[in-house]
């Protein structure tokens, strides 16, 4: 890792200190733990078909911008990132908010490099990702670890030993795995002004298939989750010092059924949580069993987390705080601050109040009244 491409944090974490490195080609306040602007400064190669786009993906193009939608085929399209050529790269929209990848996986994945050494410096922004609700329906059943596994792999963004990452302004819904992922000791990434959710028909789909993500058979129209971070106890912040996320002013619903699940050191600020209209009851998938559509869970404290969360707002979600570890015994840890709850179901776990902010990085804060509005008019492409 090239000297000149390295900050070096010093960060008290609520009485213990902790010490990570984010390589930066330019540096940002992202109001997170990230800070770059990914291949900003690069020349940009504009794209607006799935072939330029390809094309300019093999290329190593820092600088991507995309016009227009662009549609991944019925059998979807994973783009990977996995060089550290890929290094100081940003895929973003074109100005004004009209960029689709439909059908596209945006895939930066570091877990063939030696180790030690992770993709870094990844921008992406500006993007609507979705899935074409039919194309999913008429994939064969996808059973993970088979070869019919393109939709149990299937997210908006997936980061893999990445470090450094910013994703803000994008909107991702209805894919058939989660949204985004951040995963295996991927480090200092930061999510903003981000908008997930999925449509009523993706939760009413007729036929409603029935597929093995992890060694079990479930709905595809109940699988409407956020994200992920951390793969699991291996994978998450106590086990690997790693993980480091910032999750600030996004809008998570509506239509969610559950997530995002924490298994990293999370800073969560400002965030809008909106389970309205809330759904109850269940309904019939194709092998005749019928599973529930009411949310599970709005936020998920998992093994090995620290999770930090003040001025969000959760609207008619059931579960709000659900501490569900992967084995009992599994430390984390919660803390909040300043939340407000309206309309909310079920059990909710309250964290511990804290004083002084245990984050390095200059931040602000919205407060929680103001939430619903100001992320409502923010988040998404512009």
């Amino acid at each position: 890792m090239r000297m000149d491409f390295i900050r070096r944090y010093v960060i008290t974490v609520l009485g213990a200190l902790v010490i990570g490195w984010a390589g930066c080609a330019q540096a940002v306040n992202t109001g997170g733990f990230s800070n770059t602007m990914g291949g900003d400064s690069y020349p940009a190669k504009t794209v607006s078909t799935l072939a330029e786009l390809k094309s300019a993906v093999a290329a190593g193009s820092h600088h991507i911008i995309v016009r227009g939608t662009i549609y991944g085929g019925p059998s979807l399209t994973t783009l990977t990132f996995a060089s550290t050529r890929n290094n100081n790269t940003t895929v973003e929209g074109e100005r004004g908010g009209q960029a689709v990848l439909e059908n596209i996986q945006l895939k930066f994945d570091g877990e063939k490099l030696a180790l030690g050494t992770n993709v870094e410096n990844i921008k992406v922004s500006n993007i609507t990702f979705y899935g074409n609700i039919s194309d999913l329906q008429h994939l064969p059943t996808q059973v993970y670890g088979t070869a019919n596994n393109a939709g149990i792999n299937y997210e908006g963004v997936s980061l893999r030993r990445v470090t450094n990452a910013y994703i803000t302004h994008c909107t991702f819904y209805n894919t058939s795995d989660d949204l985004l992922s951040v995963t295996l000791s991927s480090d200092y990434v930061t999510l903003s002004f981000n908008h997930f959710y999925f449509s009523r028909s993706w939760a009413y789909m007729s036929p409603d298939p029935v597929w093995n993500w992890v060694g079990s058979y479930t709905d595809l129209a109940g699988e409407r989750l956020a994200m992920v971070i951390g793969a699991n106890s291996s994978d998450s912040y106590v086990a690997t010092g790693a993980l480091h996320v910032t999750v600030h002013h996004n809008w998570f619903g509506p239509y969610m059924r559950g997530r995002p699940l924490f298994r990293g050191w999370v800073h969560l600020y400002s965030n809008y949580f909106d389970n309205h209209p809330a759904l109850s009851g269940s309904r019939t998938a194709n092998d005749g069993h019928r599973y529930p559509l009411q949310q599970y869970n709005a936020i998920q404290i998992n093994s090995g987390s620290v999770v930090v969360s003040e001025s969000n707002y959760f609207y008619h979600t059931n579960n709000t705080n659900n501490i569900s570890t992967d084995s009992s015994g599994n430390i984390y840890k919660f803390y909040e601050r300043n939340n407000v709850y309206n309309n909310t179901t079920g059990s909710s776990a309250s964290g511990s109040n804290f004083g002084t902010s245990p984050v390095g990085y200059s931040y602000t804060i919205t407060a929680a009244s103001r939430v619903p509005d100001f992320v409502q008019r923010n988040a998404g492409p512009q």
